[in-house]
């Protein structure tokens, strides 16, 4: 699944940014945000997102799971949804060089990330399943069985996921 949605992000014009693959390997920078009330080191407390992409100024992070996992819409909640979290994730992304590996210099994401205005959450899953209004949703059935989703509420356009 997590290959599948690289390839088929890779396909619709995004830039890979960080994963967390399963079994832990892969060329991409593993982006760890650490929690903010914690100044332990290693990951007890923080957060990791399956697949980060860009495009067009759009940070999109993506979780992905065979079925439907109610603790991946909190993670990302919060995530998106506390500054203190967002400025973990960017420090994160500093730390990892992950954006400059990315080619993504001088667009606005920094500050977009701390305000959360370039932060779109997503949900990966192997069928469909309804994911709240702002989120993108990607249905991984297949290496070419993939389909979209995009919430009312949520700042993606209906066309992004379209081959470039």
């Amino acid at each position: 699944m997590y290959m599948y949605a690289k390839w088929f992000l890779n396909r619709s014009g995004w830039t890979l940014v960080g994963g967390e693959p399963p079994g832990g390997t892969d060329a991409l920078p593993r982006i760890e945000a650490k929690h903010p009330d914690s100044s332990e080191k290693g990951s007890r407390g923080s957060k990791k997102v399956d697949l980060i992409a860009h495009r067009d100024g759009q940070l999109l992070l993506l979780e992905l799971k065979p079925t439907f996992d109610r603790s991946d819409v909190v993670k990302l909640d919060e995530l998106v949804g506390d500054r203190r979290w967002r400025l973990a994730f960017l420090d994160a992304c500093v730390e990892r060089n992950a954006l400059r590996r990315a080619g993504i210099v001088g667009d606005g994401v920094r500050e977009g990330i701390v305000s959360g205005n370039s932060l779109v959450k997503g949900i990966g899953l192997s069928e469909y399943h309804d994911v709240p209004e702002e989120y993108a949703l990607v249905v991984v059935r297949g290496e070419r069985d993939i389909s979209t989703h995009v919430g009312e509420t949520c700042s993606l356009p209906e066309d992004v996921f379209t081959e470039r």
